[in-house]
């Protein structure tokens, strides 16, 4: 026998001895933790391998050709939490591991529903709803309510300062938009007697929004007048199911001094009464404006202009612009 043969035979016994050793399995079942019952098809997985397996109609499942190490299976199922368990595997064995699932609620996008009173095609339809969630109200730190609008089609946002701003739609656009009808909680939020929306005046608190409803589109025969081309509809958390203390705090350090507080307070007493509180503080400088030409005229050596100190500088060169509510 020559070294060239013994080569090969030693090379062919590792080779064995290495597949045979990695040989290890895992098997067990899949339940629901409260009932017992058999999960089909749930998946499992090894952390960090290709390796996994799914249960048949017992629950049962297998996963062949396990190598040595540590790992974690997962287990996965649709409408249940994921759970997650160590295990070392050793060579050459097979490892029991059942596990059991909790089932948990899905959460899904919100689903819109209209309906008319007569059969109308969505292609002719004169109005369509966009609805802004809280989460979206959540995720978006600004100065104003209006400008969580600003992203929707058919809406024209008109900023003319850090709280003074107007939304028209679908191109009525004016200073005083009275085509969109503006409602807090399903009441007219126009100031009163003059029929014009003021949105820096509305009592309305950013904690206490649940939801932003926009129509665009004529709404007349839904909501009376004033919806000819639009509704904005703000509705706020009912407080028997938002219960708790809420506050939030926004500013910024440059020349404008940006400072906002949101704060919001409910608590339900009985299940017929239950109060809450919201409240909303703003102030910020909006621009700078000194007229030097206005004063020129009747400026004197004792006297002062206004917004300069005695050696002719800056003394407050912000306009105060901002709302406090």
């Amino acid at each position: 026998m020559n070294a060239h043969s013994i080569l090969k035979r030693i090379l062919v016994i590792i080779l064995f001895t290495t597949g045979f050793a990695g040989s290890s399995t895992i098997k067990g079942k899949i339940t629901d933790i409260r009932s017992g019952e058999p999960l089909i098809g749930a998946n499992i997985m090894l952390s960090g391998t290709m390796l996994g397996s799914a249960t048949n109609e017992n629950g049962d499942y297998l996963i062949s050709d396990v190598p040595i190490g540590s790992f974690t299976i997962m287990a996965m199922f649709i409408g249940y939490e994921t759970i997650e368990k160590e295990i070392q595997v050793a060579a050459d064995q097979e490892y029991t591991v059942n596990l059991t699932l909790k089932a948990s609620a899905i959460e899904l996008q919100e689903t819109k529903v209209t309906a008319e009173k007569r059969k109308e095609k969505i292609t002719t339809a004169p109005a369509s709803m966009e609805i802004i969630t809280s989460r979206d109200i959540k995720g978006k730190n600004t100065t104003n309510m209006g400008a969580y609008l600003k992203g929707l089609k058919g809406i024209d946002f008109t900023s003319s300062g850090i709280n003074n701003y107007s939304i028209s739609v679908r191109g009525f656009n004016s200073s005083f938009n009275t085509r969109l009808l503006t409602l807090s909680d399903g009441r007219v939020a126009n100031i009163p007697a003059l029929r014009v929306i003021n949105y820096s005046t509305i009592p309305q608190s950013m904690d206490d929004v649940d939801k932003i409803e926009v129509i665009l589109g004529p709404a007349t025969a839904l909501y009376g007048a004033n919806a000819h081309s639009g509704v904005v509809n703000i509705i706020s958390k009912p407080p028997s199911r938002s219960e708790g203390f809420t506050m939030s705090l926004s500013g910024s350090n440059d020349e404008r001094q940006f400072r906002k507080i949101n704060g919001r307070f409910a608590k339900k007493l009985s299940n017929a009464f239950s109060i809450k509180m919201s409240g909303l503080y703003l102030h910020a400088y909006d621009w700078p404006f000194i007229s030097e030409e206005e004063y020129k005229s009747h400026l004197y050596p004792w006297s002062l202009t206004p917004g300069r100190t005695a050696d002719k500088k800056d003394n407050n060169p912000w306009n105060e612009a901002g709302t406090e509510a």
